[in-house]
């Protein structure tokens, strides 16, 4: 796994950012002393796969009963506790519009996070669960808002990255920001099916 891992991180990928790459690029800056809260959906399923810790609680993912909304207030919450350490929520598009107002939050609470959102335009572990069942999946696309003005209308630092040679410059500014930050990222969710594959293969 840690080798796959390495496989990506020079990634240089335009147009979809792989998971790989992003989670790579994310463990560089916040990995040793920051923290990392990951929402509900496919994004869930790849960091827990591949988001290595180097302290305690360095990441927060809801299990259970998988709290859809849980990052952008987790990460408020953080930010009151801990104003000076580096925050960053990890969000799918569909679960981020679920809990879309707490922005005003930040706002109003001068909250230092970031958030990343992983943007697919659908609800992507429900497609990935309906694949691997049945070998296709309904119609589970949706339209997003455009994030410069959403961003814009709380007054957060905004970048839309679809450079993966791009990113990590976008996430070191983004955490040396004093403020809310929200970086949107194109995921290429078609390492989900390879992933099922190389899996299915390991488990023979």
């Amino acid at each position: 796994m840690a080798t796959e891992f390495d496989l990506y991180r020079n990634d240089v990928t335009q147009g979809l950012i792989k998971p790989q790459k992003a989670l790579a690029d994310v463990q560089q800056i916040y990995a040793k002393d920051g923290l990392l809260f990951s929402d509900v959906g496919v994004h869930k399923m790849w960091i827990a796969r591949y988001y290595h810790c180097d302290i305690p609680n360095g990441c927060l993912i809801p299990n259970g009963f998988c709290s859809m909304g849980f990052a952008l207030p987790g990460a408020i919450a953080a930010s009151l506790v801990e104003p000076e350490r580096k925050i960053i929520g990890i969000a799918g598009d569909a679960v981020f519009l679920m809990n879309v107002q707490e922005m005003e939050t930040a706002t109003r609470l001068n909250s230092n996070i970031t958030m990343m959102i992983w943007e697919d335009n659908a609800y992507g572990l429900i497609a990935w669960k309906q694949w691997a069942q049945f070998g296709r999946h309904t119609d589970l696309s949706f339209n997003n808002p455009d994030w410069s003005l959403l961003a814009a209308t709380f007054s957060w630092d905004y970048k839309y990255v679809d450079d993966s040679r791009l990113l990590l410059d976008a996430l070191v500014e983004a955490s040396q920001h004093n403020g809310f930050s929200l970086i949107v990222i194109p995921i290429d969710y078609n390492e989900n099916q390879l992933l099922t594959h190389r899996l299915g293969e390991m488990n023979g």
